[in-house]
C-alpha cells in the first residue's frame, strides 16, 4: 500500500472477526484501502504525526514504533520503565492505554538517529521523551508548573505542551543535553472558554502556535452515549496572550485520537474544517461497543458539523485514528 497523501488517512478499528486485515479511509479520494498488518493485532494504536507512523503497545507493555508502508518496526524500552506505571498499577487502571499521546519530532526514516520521541503518560499526564539508543525514557520533573498535558507539538527544537485548562510549557532540545530546567510556563492565564472539562490540543502551522478548545467531549454517563462535539475554538498565541482565530484560510486541522495536525488540503478536503475523531477515552470502555461515535468535520466559519466517514467503526482500544 504506497500511497502519497497530503492529508492523514482514517485507520478503521480493528474487527474481531478479521483482526489481522486493517482498513484505511483516504477522505480526500473517498476510497478505502485494507492491508494484512498481524503486527498490530491487539495492540492499542497512536498516530505520532508522520504519515504512516504508529506508536503500539501491547498487554505486556512492550511498546514500538511502527511504519505501515516501509514496516518498519523500531522497538522502544517496555512501558514499566515509565515514570508513574507502577502506581497505575496500584490503581488497577488499564496498562496498556497508560501512553495518552505520542509525537515524534521528525521521520525516522529520514533521520535514523536524530530524533526525539515525546510521550504523555498516563497518571498525572506527565511528559517523557527518548533519543534512538536510549535505554529508557527519561521524564521531565513532574513539578513543573501546569504540567498535566492535554496535548504536545513540536517546533524548531522545542516541544510544546498544552495543560487541560490552556496553559503552555515549553521544553527546549536544542541542546545535546537535556535538562528539566530547560523547560518553561510561557503562558499563565487561562484562556477564554477553555474549561478542564474540555479537550485541548496545540499545533504549530504556518508560523503559528495555535491551540483548539474542543467543548462536548466529557458530557457523559456510565451507559450514555450522548457526548459529542459541540463547538471547537481556535486560538492564536501571541507571547503570553490568546487571540482568537476565526479563519484558518487553506488549512485544516486533523486531531483527536492521535497527534494533531495542520495541512493544505488535497482535493476532496476543504480548508477552515477541523476533521476530528473520538477523543472521550473516558467513554471508550463504558460503551458496549466502544469508541467511534463521535466523528465529523467542523465548519470554523459557521460551526456546522458534518460526517466525513459514513460507514460504523468502533473499538473499545483503538477507535479510529488520523495515520
Amino acid at each position: 500500500m504506497a500511497v502519497e497523501v497530503a492529508a492523514p488517512l482514517l485507520m478503521l478499528a480493528e474487527k474481531e472477526e478479521n483482526a489481522e486485515i486493517r482498513a484505511f479511509w483516504d477522505l480526500s479520494k473517498g476510497v478505502t484501502y485494507t492491508m494484512n498488518f498481524p503486527e498490530l493485532v491487539g495492540k492499542y494504536c497512536v498516530g505520532v504525526g508522520f504519515p504512516g507512523w504508529l506508536f503500539s503497545a501491547d498487554e505486556q507493555g512492550h511498546m514500538n514504533l511502527f511504519h505501515l508502508f516501509s514496516r518498519t518496526l523500531i522497538n522502544l524500552p517496555d512501558m514499566d520503565m515509565l515514570q508513574g506505571f507502577a502506581f497505575q498499577e496500584e490503581l488497577g487502571c488499564d496498562r496498556i492505554t497508560y501512553v495518552q499521546k505520542a509525537l515524534l519530532s521528525s521521520d525516522p526514516l529520514s533521520s535514523t538517529d536524530d530524533y526525539v520521541l515525546a510521550l504523555i503518560q498516563g497518571y498525572p499526564r506527565t511528559f517523557a521523551f527518548w533519543r534512538p539508543g536510549s535505554k529508557s525514557f527519561t521524564s521531565v520533573d513532574s513539578t513543573i508548573p501546569y504540567c498535566a498535558f492535554s496535548d504536545v507539538t513540536w517546533h524548531d527544537g522545542h516541544f510544546y505542551g498544552v495543560s487541560f485548562m490552556g496553559n503552555i510549557v515549553i521544553l527546549d532540545f536544542t541542546s545535546d543535553y537535556y535538562s528539566t530546567t530547560a523547560a518553561r510556563v510561557i503562558m499563565s492565564q487561562i484562556p477564554p472558554r477553555v474549561s478542564c472539562s474540555n479537550k485541548v490540543y496545540i499545533v504549530y502551522s504556518m508560523g503559528e502556535l495555535l491551540v483548539i478548545n474542543r467543548d462536548g467531549c466529557h458530557n457523559f454517563e456510565e451507559g450514555d452515549d450522548s457526548y459529542g462535539v459541540k463547538q471547537f475554538r481556535v486560538y492564536k498565541i501571541n507571547d503570553s496572550s490568546y487571540e482568537e482565530v476565526k479563519d484558518l484560510g487553506n488549512r485544516a486541522l486533523f486531531l483527536g485520537f492521535s497527534a494533531t495536525l495542520a495541512v493544505e488540503p488535497p482535493p476532496g478536503c476543504q480548508g477552515n474544517r477541523i476533521y476530528f475523531t473520538d477523543d472521550c477515552r473516558e467513554a471508550y470502555f463504558c460503551m458496549e461497543r466502544g469508541g467511534g461515535k463521535d466523528m465529523g468535520v467542523y465548519n470554523l466559519l459557521d460551526g456546522t458539523i458534518v460526517p466525513h466517514y459514513t460507514g460504523q467503526s468502533y473499538h473499545k482500544l483503538t477507535p479510529p485514528l488520523w495515520v
